[in-house]
């Protein structure tokens, strides 16, 4: 993402490297000081308390379509990719109001069922298992490059039919999604390394959505060939930007969830002790993840008609972030919020959204964390993270590590 300096007269710099490395001082004031923000930067407000978040991102006055403005970018030659960009992105299910949004959930839905999530149990299983038998005799990984990222890809690819050859390709393709997504102002090499992704993508997908209509498969793609809901059926172009967006969700939320997990179990030695000798505990400690460090910092709605919210006048058009790791850490909310506790009961928080918009694959998201974290923490013992300086990721969209060293005792 492209640093800039920050703007005469700007309070909080929310664009700075070292606001990702440690955001909640910054977001604590805020939330008590200016819990809704004007950011000229940013051109946007930014919202801090669990109340105005649960509320905005649950409003119909709140737009998740953001008028073909998803990203932007102040450099004049890399327009026309940002444009083809933003408008192939007005598509995705993930950036569309009702009643767009309700038929092409309610498709997706019929194939994406609680049933097939049950079904994967045994497959993420496997897969984590190979992993872990890869890597344990070196006493040591990087957990997102060797374990993190590889599960969710090979789970994503098993069950939307894609050769497991192609994951390599796909998940740079998603990654340089969310680099845009994030990036508030995006530099030129963003914006064309976004673009180049897309295409490839939508070509890929393209390709292989016509492949499985000549030979059906035993696939998510196969079923939402088949998937009809009120005589509507998806066209190719809405399947192509579903595999995408499923595609995009998967890898970054899933891999981001179990790494920023296990890092906040390695930091809090006596929530891993706990965890380790109870794994019954692993539900309610996936839940306190979400919570406390989960992938999605941040989601953005658009106002769609002017609305005043605690004394500010938000006109209509102008741009949210409503920062959903500032509504989890609200002391309103959350007792000790700054507090990991895997034992917490009263856990209402925003990791995944909520609303209509909550995460479509939430269920597989949760699933593939606690057969990761739980497979771990038993066949890795002595697990200690390898250095205690780590770089986090400077985007406003997703939260997570670039990597994560850790060391353990050899088998």
């Amino acid at each position: 993402m492209q640093t800039e300096i920050l703007q005469l007269g700007e309070k909080y710099d929310l664009l700075n490297p070292l606001f990702f490395a440690n955001p909640d001082p910054i977001l604590d004031q805020m939330r008590i000081e200016d819990p809704i923000y004007w950011h000229s930067q940013l051109e946007s407000w930014i919202v801090t308390r669990y109340v105005d978040v649960y509320n905005i991102i649950r409003d119909p006055q709140f737009s998740v379509d953001r008028g073909g403005k998803i990203a932007k970018s102040k450099s004049l030659s890399v327009q026309n990719q940002l444009d083809f960009c933003n408008q192939y992105f007005t598509q995705w299910m993930v950036f569309s109001d009702p009643p767009r949004h309700t038929r092409l959930r309610n498709l997706v839905g019929k194939a994406f069922t609680s049933q097939l999530i049950r079904s994967l149990h045994p497959l993420i299983q496997n897969f984590a298992d190979e992993l872990i038998d890869g890597i344990k005799s070196a006493g040591k990984m990087e957990l997102i490059q060797d374990f993190a990222t590889p599960l969710p890809a090979l789970v994503t690819a098993k069950f939307l039919g894609i050769p497991v050859e192609d994951i390599p390709l796909l998940k740079c393709w998603s990654r340089d999604m969310f680099m845009l997504f994030g990036a508030g102002w995006a530099s030129e090499k963003v914006v064309n390394t976004t673009y180049h992704s897309l295409v490839e993508s939508i070509q890929y997908f393209d390709d292989l959505i016509a492949h499985y209509r000549r030979f059906p498969g035993d696939n998510l793609i196969t079923q939402l060939i088949a998937a009809e809901d009120c005589d509507s059926v998806l066209s190719n172009e809405e399947m192509t930007a579903i595999c995408i967006t499923l595609m995009a969700g998967a890898y970054e939320t899933t891999t981001y969830l179990i790494s920023n997990g296990l890092l906040a179990l390695l930091q809090h030695p006596q929530q891993l002790q706990m965890l380790q000798e109870n794994p019954q505990l692993i539900d309610s400690t996936v839940e306190e993840i979400l919570r406390y460090c989960g992938p999605a910092f941040s989601v953005v709605r658009r106002a769609i008609a002017p609305v005043e919210i605690d004394g500010k006048l938000i006109d209509e058009g102008q741009k949210i972030y409503c920062v959903l790791h500032a509504a989890n850490h609200d002391p309103d909310k959350f007792p000790l919020p700054n507090k990991f506790d895997i034992t917490r009961l009263e856990n209402r928080h925003l990791g995944l959204g909520q609303g209509i918009h909550v995460c479509l694959g939430a269920a597989l998201t949760r699933l593939e964390t606690k057969i990761a974290i739980s497979t771990i923490l038993q066949c890795c013992q002595n697990i200690h993270l390898e250095q205690q300086q780590l770089t986090w990721i400077p985007n406003l969209a997703m939260r997570g590590l670039q990597t994560l060293p850790i060391l353990f005792s050899k088998v």
